[in-house]
């Protein structure tokens, strides 16, 4: 999820609506790499999520099941907003549960 944070940090950081409706090659890159982020979400284990409620998995995981599933109406005005305001915000929340996991 991190790795994924990242790469979306160092493509979009700062990516808009119209950017996302312009240019399909980001917008199909920004789109896929919240899918993983989803994904691994999803693949963490239910006592693990349940144990950082700060953490909105279902909204993480929710994100990914849109994406997916409904393809071909994708909102990038919701993509952009999650990768300008939502990414940010889940960034330390993962650190924070990174640096707490045993070795």
């Amino acid at each position: 999820m991190l790795e994924a944070i990242e790469q979306l940090e160092q493509s979009v950081p700062q990516v808009s609506e119209e950017d996302l409706d312009q240019d399909a090659m980001l917008r199909y890159g920004t789109v896929k790499l919240i899918e993983v982020i989803g994904e691994a979400a999803n693949m963490l284990s239910k006592e693990l999520r349940q144990a950082h409620p700060e953490v909105p998995w279902h909204l993480v995981i929710g994100m990914r099941n849109r994406l997916v599933h409904d393809y071909f109406r994708i909102d990038t005005s919701v993509v952009a907003e999650v990768v300008r305001i939502h990414i940010p915000t889940l960034k330390p929340q993962l650190e924070a549960i990174l640096a707490d996991l045993p070795e």
